[in-house]
């Protein structure tokens, strides 16, 4: 219900701006309890899906959730700055679980939900989920950048305005393209998949994510051109991430990957464009900015 969708934005967008502003343990905490909350989901879905096509729950998939919820634990608690001397490390953490789902999800689309897909996707989820809820805190640990303001320059305490930016930008583009895609969206995007996203949201979307990019990157002090093209990259990249989860939701033949936001479903529903943007915005930030 729409009053349910607004009261949970009044509720949620201030305390998030506010997490990100703190920062520190307030956000190392916060992103924790995201990551355990998201891996619930995931898990629920990876078995909702197994049940529909007939496979046994094992007890060895029960010990890798657990793996799953003690490194989605710590990650965020205990490494919230990483050494530099990890950036491989922590890249690859992200990079090749991620393509590992990918292709899963591709191949998944003219095969049967198996046992060998079920733990490939529940095994894959533990390591990729955690470490792409951790590149949000990487995010407010980067370098503050100057902010204008009615003349003036202030800074913005740590890097809470380049995950500022990146959220901005992802609201932008969910804004933009249920907005038009409601309204205008007559081409299927990946009806597959997602039969309710369409070209022309897409496209709307990649718009929005490009002006709210700029226009937020240059406030703190990026050069448009920088801002636009981070923006296309988030563009593109969220709406990967969205795609990908609603075809784990077709796996599990429901809607929503949870209902603990009323109005907004799971955390998985708000955060599955924003998590594979989080390392986007991350990698080339620190490029723009020299680090």
């Amino acid at each position: 219900m729409l009053w349910q969708r607004l009261l949970t934005a009044a509720i949620g967008i201030p305390t998030m701006l506010a997490v990100v502003y703190l920062g520190r343990w307030w956000l190392g905490g916060a992103v924790a309890l995201l990551a355990l909350l998201g891996l619930r989901e995931f898990y629920a879905l990876t078995e909702a899906a197994a049940a529909r096509a007939g496979l046994p729950r094992g007890g060895g998939m029960k010990l890798l959730h657990v793996l799953g919820y003690v490194f989605a634990l710590s990650l965020p608690l205990l490494h919230t700055r990483w050494p530099e001397a990890g950036a491989a490390a922590r890249l690859l953490a992200v990079a090749l679980p991620a393509t590992g789902l990918l292709a899963v999800v591709r191949w998944g689309r003219s095969s049967p939900y198996s046992p060998r897909v079920a733990t490939a996707v529940a095994g894959l989820g533990s390591l990729l989920l955690p470490s792409l809820f951790t590149y949000l805190v990487e995010l407010r640990n980067l370098a503050p950048g100057p902010v204008l303001l009615s003349g003036l320059e202030l800074t913005v305490a740590g890097g809470a305005c380049w995950l500022f930016l990146v959220i901005a930008s992802c609201w932008a583009a969910d804004t933009a393209a249920y907005g038009v895609g409601k309204k205008w969206g007559r081409r299927k995007l990946c009806p597959a998949i997602s039969p309710g996203k369409t070209v022309e949201g897409a496209i709307a979307g990649l718009v929005g994510s490009v002006l709210a990019a700029a226009a937020f990157g240059f406030w703190f002090g990026l050069p448009p051109a920088q801002g636009a093209l981070l923006g296309l990259l988030l563009g593109v990249t969220g709406q990967v991430g969205d795609l990908t989860e609603s075809k784990v939701k077709r796996w599990a033949g429901v809607k929503d990957s949870g209902a603990l936001l009323p109005g907004h479903g799971g955390v998985l529903d708000r955060f599955d464009s924003l998590l594979p943007n989080a390392p986007v915005g991350f990698y080339c930030l620190r490029a723009f900015l020299g680090g």
